[in-house]
């Protein structure tokens, strides 16, 4: 199958920042309840009134999911394009992933109660509830889910049915089933089979697929498809509602309300967001830039601040709340521009690093060097390729791009350049391969010792 196209659509980039924002606020107002469950102030009164009535939590995780499924499977480009797709999602998410459990680790040791070595290596692998460990921050589960999307897309791509509107809407209306047939049996008596919603968040980011496809490309069947799973989604919430309030698994945690009032928010600003290319916001668009690390160390930042200014219901937590959003855009930024833009860039190198030909205006230059020579002392340019010094008739230097500098006897022929030329660029690919093999390693090896682990345990109990 060849690759999806790719555009750019930056209006996006302000709905990841009223996600981001969205789950912020969520998770502060909360913290206040849980910390002063009894105030009666009126911050204290203003979150129990945005609770009870919208989850902005749910809000903001369908929010991520819809872009993600709108934007995620057309980043497979490229001449390779799944060896592409692999490298920029492993270079997008874990360098600060990583960065965000070394903390939360850290913290947890030097408060006497860190995290055991299994908990901690499930972690790494961003899939900790395979192996049966919890997260370190509950709020990290969504990337398990966008995991796994990111997974059944290279599959679907690789299957030539990415764009096939009939067979994504068979896959998603088969993850939703998967969440409410065993909800069902369970609830008749049937069979007690385990319910899980992962099925049903995997279908928000799949209904962003199916829009993008009908709204943008114009695909015949998209948008009555994306309709069908709308339906289908919301009548699932509606019905898995009083299992799960009885249950008490966090999936309608303050009643169904706000969590039914976040999915149609969510779906109604997505879908104006689309179709309007709103919101057109440079603040906004560099808030989105840095929503991924705003998500991973908002609670953590939060957690730190309670401790010098703890929440209290009353007009004084408006100076937590701001300490703690100033506090995380601060780190958010600085973890962009020295983790994530750096790594998403080398990911970017790597995933297009092939030897190419000489560029033809190189090669002119090479050939013009070579016919002109004539002992005076000269220096050339072409295209900050390379750049050549003529210190005398008897030594010609050539200055690289990289600023390595090599005296030739004699002036150097074209191919003589050109050798000097795929010489640098093996030495490049093995600098390359050797980071590339140690970032993969490092997630490899902490799959394996957790296979180990878990394979060690199941020994010991036989």
């Amino acid at each position: 199958m060849s690759p999806m196209p790719r555009q750019r659509y930056a209006h996006l980039d302000g709905l990841r920042a009223i996600a981001a924002l969205a789950v912020m606020v969520e998770h502060l107002f909360g913290d206040l309840l849980r910390q002063a469950p009894a105030a009666t102030g009126p911050m204290s009164t203003l979150a129990r009134s945005v609770v009870e009535n919208l989850s902005l939590g749910r809000f903001g995780v369908v929010l991520f999911f819809l872009i993600s499924g709108f934007v995620v499977p057309f980043s497979i480009t490229g001449e390779r394009p799944l060896r592409h797709f692999a490298i920029s999602r492993l270079f997008r998410l874990y360098p600060a992933f990583w960065l965000a459990l070394a903390v939360l680790a850290a913290m947890g040791w030097l408060s006497g109660n860190g995290p055991g070595t299994a908990t901690v290596l499930a972690n790494l692998t961003m899939a900790p509830p395979l192996f049966g460990q919890p997260w370190l921050s509950p709020i990290h589960w969504t990337l398990f889910v966008e995991l796994l999307f990111y997974g059944l897309v290279a599959l679907l791509f690789a299957a030539g049915a990415l764009r096939q509107v009939g067979s994504l809407l068979a896959l998603s209306l088969a993850l939703i089933a998967a969440t409410v047939v065993p909800m069902q049996l369970r609830t008749h008596g049937i069979a007690s089979l385990p319910v899980q919603y992962l099925g049903l968040h995997l279908s928000f980011l799949f209904l962003g697929l199916l829009l993008r496809l009908g709204l943008i490309e114009g695909r015949r069947g998209g948008r009555l498809a994306a309709l069908a799973l709308v339906l289908a989604q919301f009548a699932v919430v509606l019905s898995v509602a009083q299992f799960s309030l009885a249950r008490g698994d966090n999936f309608i945690m303050e009643g169904l309300r706000p969590v039914l009032a976040a999915y149609v928010l969510a779906f109604a600003i997505f879908f104006a967001a689309i179709r309007l290319q709103r919101p057109r916001s440079l603040l906004l668009a560099r808030l989105g830039l840095i929503s991924y690390a705003m998500y991973l160390f908002h609670g953590t930042i939060n957690a730190f601040v309670y401790r010098v200014l703890p929440l209290t219901g009353g007009l004084g937590d408006m100076a937590t709340i701001l300490a703690c959003t100033g506090l995380t855009l601060a780190v958010s930024w600085l973890v962009y521009l020295m983790v994530e833009r750096p790594m998403m860039r080398f990911g970017r190198r790597i995933s297009r690093h092939v030897t190419p030909p000489a560029p033809a205006s190189w090669r002119a230059d090479a050939l013009g060097r070579e016919a002109g020579w004539n002992g005076a002392l000269a220096v050339s340019r072409a295209g900050n390729e390379a750049s050549v010094l003529h210190p005398s008739p008897d030594y010609r230097a050539v200055r690289y791009a990289d600023g390595s500098t090599r005296l030739w006897e004699a002036a150097p022929t074209l191919a003589d350049l050109a050798v000097d030329r795929v010489e640098e660029t093996r030495i490049s690919d093995r600098l390359v391969g050797a980071l590339l093999g140690t970032a993969i390693a490092a997630v490899t090896l902490s799959w394996f010792t957790l296979l180990c682990y878990v394979g060690w345990t199941i020994v010991e109990l036989l």
